[in-house]
């Protein structure tokens, strides 16, 4: 399936986060085939080890064209383990956002780094630009490469050479 990714990431301040034991969870693995600067990143994922993908994006930051296709866990388990060490684990939470009509943000709670982000993804870029802060938000790091799951994978991946 084809669709256009529109997104803004946040750093998010712990200390003032939502209670997250309140909201669904679901936890992902995603493992990147592609190399890290190639024009085009390719990765698969699972979502609570029960649904499967491979997706392909381009390297935009807020605007990001992404192919996605569903997989069998088998296609799944033989992608996953060709990506060696360039791999995120993470819990991802859907909270509703208090400023902007209930729209869903995305949390992300990694494994292996110290921080924690959340992304809202819309319909438009100008929806997504007048999106509006929640207060447990830090910065926006939309347009700083090194917050991109693939660039965070390959950073694991350089650490452990």
């Amino acid at each position: 399936m084809y669709k256009q990714e529109i997104e803004r990431k946040f750093l998010v301040d712990k200390a003032k986060m939502p209670n997250l034991s309140d909201f669904k969870c679901i936890n992902v693995k995603q493992g990147y085939l592609s190399q890290q600067y190639d024009s085009l990143t390719v990765r698969v994922r699972s979502f609570n080890n029960d649904k499967f993908f491979l997706e392909m994006k381009d390297n935009g930051k807020m605007v990001r064209n992404e192919l996605t296709f569903m997989i069998t866990k088998e296609e799944f388990d033989i992608s996953y383990a060709l990506c060696g060490e360039k791999i995120i684990t993470k819990k991802r939470y859907f909270i509703p956002s208090e400023k902007n009509n209930n729209k869903i943000l995305e949390l992300d709670v990694y494994d292996d780094f110290d921080f924690i982000t959340c992304e809202y993804e819309g319909e438009s870029v100008i929806e997504v630009e007048s999106f509006i802060s929640e207060d447990w938000f830090l910065e926006d790091v939309t347009n700083d490469g090194g917050y991109s799951n693939n660039n965070l994978a390959y950073s694991r991946f350089n650490e452990k050479k």
